[in-house]
């Protein structure tokens, strides 16, 4: 019995999934398989589904060698290449596949076998050079081979040649074109030419049997085999599997996917230790797995550490020959089976390859669907920087390489190096002498090798620690090696620093004020200050606020325009022991009573023009600007209160976005802002000379810094006039007038900033800080640019931090405008790099980590989490929220040291700076303001006309970067986007309310019942009915998809692959299109320009002149005879 289960255990996976399925099915999927008989004409024989894929894939880029299967053999001994010669001849006319092409007819592709013609090697004769000249220019040879692309119409399909070394030694360079040929194929090939070259070097006829049939019969036979009853049982089974798949892995890279990828490629080989090798023998025999699915699943287990997704689909190649016939058949009959596995729940690595156990098995039980068959019928999103169902393959080899074996001569091969790769990633394992080998290939136009090197270092730990300890959770295995989680945990993740905290931010003022009593503190249009007046009129204000019982813990109301007063009131507030909360005056009143009320704010400053907008019975009101008010303020003492504030006393509550439909108050401590300004002030250092642009709302936390920086150093705060920093003309203006040196903006200001004339102007400008979204390199790239030609020295800043770790958590510096910034300059011009956030400021901690908070490697996404002396308190009256936000940190600190979370998702670059990449959930930001989604959906819903919602942002980061709300209605007729906004602009700020409203009829859904965001239309995709061909292009093309496609009508809009276009009918119409239109279309064409109207569009732009309408009528006329031909065709194929 013992013995029984170890053969089975030994069995490869494919025959024990087949071995399970027919002792299932009682024997009935034996009773399937059918004899392969010859075909009975060399007419139009179709291509097999696996030739189909690569005909395309090489029709798509003819010059590319992705495909190339090359060998290349040292040999040593006296080389008979005569008898060389009429072996490979013999194999070709053995093989028919060896000497067949792949032309067109009527659009489509068919196999044509030639004649068998005998064989000449040509011979390059490198003997007369030295040694070391002879192998370099043998590799420049080898390697030119292997890149020479095929002509799949007229060319060869088995190239093979000699480089004479010397007398004694050749080198053999075998090559095929993978439509040909595949890894078994090559052991076929191998093993007929040490037989057959035997056999004539010593005069004898060739010892192997005639071939039962040629790949040209099992094409035809494979597309008869698959119809009907067999392929719809086998087609039910995957659409199950695969359906609401995700349709990508969303690996980390190094570079910017390019729209049209190219196969360029590396490969890294490793060795399993013999321990690690064992271990996993032995957890596969406990679990009754083989080695290709505990290994598999180790390879899940490290895709769902890169990625984070709990969904992982990913390919493995079947050899699929069940058939008896075609066991030494060489030919192209390599399979894929797709396997998809969920990971969800933080399964144990036992639970896990239970789970991988099952879909493998199941999988091979379905392997009789052609993987391009799967394509065709499940229609996947189709676009060419990324491969269908998958992009990243796993293979397992059980089986002894064939080698090749001459009489009287020593073979070895030629290690190469890969310089292809078809697919994001393929990991290739493979059992050899005991050994459990591995090859990680990829493509070196998305990852670095270092990156590679890394992955596969991880890959082998988490082997390791997989097996050892199978009933971990998969979150706990370990991946990092001690010094990687040093250098995450200790190196990168924070930055210390002894600063002095104890003072206050109104203290260190005062001190200020001292020293340079008569400077210019604030300057707000014609309006001057200085500290000593700024500081008296403040202290005069603290003193009527602490009459007010205003103190430590109690919170003061600020609702003012951008003004002097604006300024005092703040520092009043901060003076008499309180905590300011901004106010903004162009918030809607319902939004601005719920903060005042939910903040319980005993006193509101404001000024006159302001007092009548929100009427308060709660709060004492105090016009700053009123004379009254300043007849009572001159009676206060003008020296400096006395208040008991603590260091985790509040200084400041600014209210965020929240997604329970109200907004949440976020409390900053004094700790926390005094460090800031410590940090700011020694790294970015501001000299008494500087002036500081003060523009930003200060219901936005990045003002803080504007106010206090400059007046904490004696320099001078310039403020801009109310609404003036949505005006780029003006902040130029006033930048230049001003001599302003210290400037902050959200990039999509800066944006607009740089094609202001005015900005020209501003060269007392010295240093730029960028914060509140994303900083894109190709911004970045302009302002340089801009403030270059214009002689400006600037530095630019890239700031990053939510409200809850006070203003800021991380920086970037960018080189100075004066100096050319080499930092892949050249990458950053095709938009290759994104800017990254930088390193955490001082006494900050940032970590990386995965939704159990585990750490996550370098380069790999995970959610940012915050920690140290900058951390809010929390948020006011939100106990549970507080709780779930800031959570105990568990890496370092003392005892109760808290970790925000953001919700941001970064990774670290390989020099230890971090890089944005996302939001984890939907709360984003838009022109610098933080939105919970949530929120606007909710004041959407209040509606009574909307029955359901949902808000996306919509466009690029910066300026172009919208929200849309997709609206279904309760009733018809469905609200107007007009009604919809007015709606909103009541209850919500402006930056709050949706650009685009789009009403649909229902929300995508996804399998839990979220909404699918990802699938909600483009906004300019959807049309409200079908619109007709307007040109004569536009006619033809939709004409010849709806007969190629057999639908009614197609409209200018509708998208071929979404109407159910696939590779071979793309194909077909291409054709169609290159006799009405261009006869050199390529169909990648078709894939950037998709629909009726791009592609008229694209044809009519690369036409000189539009047809004719004869000449339009003679292409329909030919168009109409193909269609005729390739019906008739398709009828002779049933």
């Amino acid at each position: 019995m013992n013995n029984l289960l170890e053969s089975l255990n030994n069995l490869s996976p494919e025959k024990r999934a087949l071995l399970a399925l027919r002792l299932k099915s009682k024997g009935a999927a034996a009773s399937r398989v059918q004899k392969i008989s010859r075909r009975e004409s060399n007419d139009s024989i179709p291509l097999s589904y696996a030739q189909q894929r690569l005909w395309f894939i090489w029709k798509m880029e003819p010059t590319s060698a992705a495909d190339n299967i090359a060998v290349a053999l040292r040999i040593k001994g006296r080389l008979d290449v005569q008898a060389m010669e009429q072996t490979f001849s013999e194999i070709i006319k053995r093989h028919e596949i060896l000497r067949t092409n792949f032309p067109e007819v009527d659009g489509l592709p068919t196999q044509r076998v030639n004649p068998a013609q005998a064989l000449r090697m040509p011979i390059e004769d490198l003997s007369g050079l030295d040694e070391a000249n002879r192998e370099a220019e043998a590799e420049k040879l080898i390697s030119a081979e292997e890149s020479r692309p095929f002509d799949l119409v007229n060319g060869a399909m088995l190239r093979a040649g000699l480089i004479k070394m010397g007398e004694q030694e050749h080198l053999l360079l075998l090559t095929m074109h993978h439509i040909v040929s595949d890894g078994w194929s090559m052991g076929i090939l191998v093993r007929e030419v040490g037989t057959l070259y035997d056999a004539f070097t010593k005069g004898n006829p060739s010892p192997l049997s005639e071939l039962p049939i040629q790949y040209a019969d099992y094409s035809v036979w494979q597309r008869a085999q698959l119809s009907g009853a067999t392929l719809d049982a086998q087609l039910d089974y995957w659409k199950q599997q695969l359906a609401g798949a995700s349709p990508t892995l969303e690996l980390p890279t190094d570079h910017a996917r390019p729209a049209v990828p190219t196969s360029r490629g590396r490969a890294i080989n490793f060795v399993l230790p013999s321990s690690v090798t064992e271990a996993v023998r032995e957890l596969s025999r406990t679990e009754r797995t083989t080695l290709f699915m505990t290994l598999m699943a180790a390879f899940k287990v490290l895709l769902y550490r890169y990625t984070g997704q709990a969904d992982i689909v990913i390919g493995t190649p079947y050899a699929n020959r069940n058939v008896e016939e075609l066991e030494g058949l060489i030919g192209v009959f390599l399979n894929t089976l797709v396997m998809r596995t969920d990971m969800s729940g933080n399964p144990s690595f036992r639970e896990l390859l239970g789970r991988v156990k099952k879909i493998a098995i199941e999988g091979y039980a379905h392997q009789e669907v052609p993987f391009e068959k799967l394509v065709e019928v499940l229609k996947p999103d189709r676009n060419l920087s990324r491969t269908p169902l998958f992009q990243v393959m796993f293979a397992f080899h059980n089986w002894e390489q064939e080698s090749l074996e001459l009489t009287e001569l020593d073979e070895r091969s030629i290690r190469r190096e890969a310089t292809t790769a078809k697919y994001d990633l393929t990991l290739e394992m493979t059992e050899y002498a005991g050994n459990i080998l591995g090859m990680l290939q990829y493509k070196s136009d998305l990852f670095d090798e270092s990156t590679m090197a890394r992955m596969v270092e991880h890959f082998q730990r988490l082997v390791e620690s997989a097996v050892s300890k199978p009933d971990q959770s998969i979150s706990a295995v370990q991946m990092l090696s001690p010094p990687e989680q040093q250098l995450l945990l200790e190196q990168w993740s924070s930055a210390p620093a002894d600063y002095q905290t104890d003072q206050r931010l109104h203290e260190l003022f005062e001190q200020q004020a001292a020293r340079t009593p008569d400077a210019i503190a604030v300057s707000f249009e014609q309006e001057q200050v200085s500290y000593t007046e700024l500081n008296a009129r403040a202290n005069q204000l603290a003193h009527q606020l602490q009459s007010l019982n205003v103190r430590p813990e109690v919170t003061v109301g600020v609702l003012m325009e951008r003004s002097v007063e604006m300024v005092v009131a703040l520092l009043g507030v901060l003076k008499a022991g309180g905590a300011y909360l901004p106010l903004d005056p162009a918030y809607p009143v319902e939004r601005l009573r719920f903060m005042l009320e939910d903040a319980a704010a005993p006193v509101l400053l404001t000024q006159a023009a302001l007092a009548a907008l929100l009427p308060t019975a709660s709060a004492h009101v105090l016009s700053l600007d009123d004379a009254e008010t300043a007849a009572t303020l001159d009676t206060r003492h003008r020296h400096n209160p006395q208040a008991d504030v603590l260091s985790d006393s509040p200084a400041y509550i600014i209210y965020t976005s929240g997604s329970t439909g109200q907004p949440k108050g976020v409390v900053i401590p004094h700790r926390a802002i005094a460090n800031h300004m410590r940090w700011m002030l020694e790294r970015f250092p501001l000299r008494a000379s500087d002036r500081v642009l003060q523009k930003t709302p200060f219901s936005f936390d990045a003002s803080v810094w504007e106010f206090y920086a400059p007046l904490l150093v004696g320099a001078q705060l310039v403020m801009a006039r109310p609404g003036g920093h949505r005006d780029g003309a003006y902040l130029t203006s006033v930048m230049a007038e001003q001599e302003v040196t210290i400037l902050q903006v959200v990039p999509s200001l800066l944006s607009v900033l740089i094609e202001e004339e005015g900005l020209r102007e501003c060269r007392s400008l010295r240093r730029v800080f960028c914060g509140g979204e994303a900083l894109t390199a190709q911004l970045v790239r302009a302002f340089r640019e801009r403030a270059h030609s214009a002689g400006m020295d600037v530095e630019l800043v890239n700031l990053y931090g939510p409200t809850e770790a006070c203003i800021d958590a991380t920086y970037w510096v960018s080189e100075s405008t004066a100096t050319e910034d080499t930092r892949d300059e050249e990458t950053a011009a095709a938009g290759g790099w994104s800017v990254p956030i930088g390193r955490p400021v001082a006494n900050l901690q940032a970590y990386v980590l995965d939704e159990q908070m585990g750490v996550v490697a370098v380069g790999v996404t995970g959610e940012l989490y915050l920690g140290g002396a900058g951390l809010a308190r929390g948020y006011l009256n939100r106990a549970e929220l507080t709780a779930e936000k800031f959570v105990p940190q568990p890496y370092a600190g003392d005892g109760g040291a808290r970790l925000y979370r953001t919700g941001d998702l970064v990774k670290y670059r390989a020099d230890g700076e971090l890089e944005y990449v996302g939001r984890a959930d939907y709360q984003v930001k838009v022109r610098g303001f933080r939105i919970e989604l949530g929120e606007v959906e909710a004041a959407l819903r209040e509606y009574a006309a909307v029955k359901e919602c949902v808000v996306v942002v919509r466009g690029e980061a910066g300026v172009s970067q919208q929200l849309v709300a997709y609206v279904v209605a309760e009733w018809k007729p469905a609200p107007t986007g007009h009604e919809l906004r007015a709606h909103l602009t009541e209850v919500l700020p402006e930056h709050m309310v949706p650009h685009g409203y789009m009403m649909v009829e229902e929300l995508p859904l996804l399998a839990n019942g979220k909404v699918d965001r990802a699938s909600l239309p483009e906004a300019e995709g959807v049309r409200a009915e079908y619109v007709a061909p307007r040109t004569e292009v536009e006619a033809t093309i939709a004409d010849i998809w709806q007969e190629m496609l057999g639908l009614e009508k197609v409209g200018v809009h509708d998208n071929f692959f979404d109407l159910g276009g696939h590779s071979l009918l793309l194909v077909q119409v291409c054709s169609k299109l290159r006799t009405a239109y261009k006869p050199d279309l390529s169909m990648v064409e078709m894939f950037n320009h998709p629909t009726v109207s791009a592609l008229a569009k694209y044809l009519r732009e690369e036409e000189t002149e539009q047809p004719s309408l004869e000449n339009v009528r003679e292409r329909a006329a030919k168009q109409k005879q193909a269609m005729s031909r390739q019906k008739k065709l398709a009828g002779s194929r049933k």
